[in-house]
């Protein structure tokens, strides 16, 4: 062992935790918001929760499952003064996970857009930006 191995393993030795290094690109908030889905060629919408968001995607319960790649037109509502504002986008599902029982949601998604136009991607930053504050 060199002397700076020796020196790094003294150093680390009686230190102990867990260290979580952040590998998201935009930072994500607590939105909770009801949405709108459905497949990109289906009609038939769904509702949802949309539980967390970025400038990059969503963190979304759904009722229906759906493969790993499949991709969504969404809609998410906020309050924005006295009326219900949408934010319209596409996105494609990248992870997915199974929740238990009782929940409201069946299934639990994570997207990234994949197609947001620029009126809509303005509203999700103001979103964004006030929840910053």
């Amino acid at each position: 062992m060199s002397m700076s191995e020796e020196k790094k393993k003294e150093d680390l030795e009686g230190k102990s935790g867990v260290v979580c290094i952040e590998k998201r690109r935009f930072p994500r908030f607590n939105v909770d918001l009801p949405m709108k889905y459905s497949e990109v060629k289906v009609r038939k919408k769904q509702g949802g929760i949309a539980h967390d968001a970025s400038e990059g995607g969503l963190l979304v319960y759904l009722q229906e499952r759906f493969p790993i790649g499949a991709k969504l037109k969404i809609e998410v509502f906020f309050s924005h003064g006295f009326r219900l504002t949408p934010i319209r986008l596409m996105a494609e599902i990248v992870w997915a996970d199974i929740r238990g029982p009782g929940d409201w949601g069946e299934f639990k998604y994570g997207l990234k857009f994949v197609n947001i136009g620029k009126e809509d991607f303005s509203k999700l930053k103001w979103l964004l930006d006030s929840l910053a504050a």
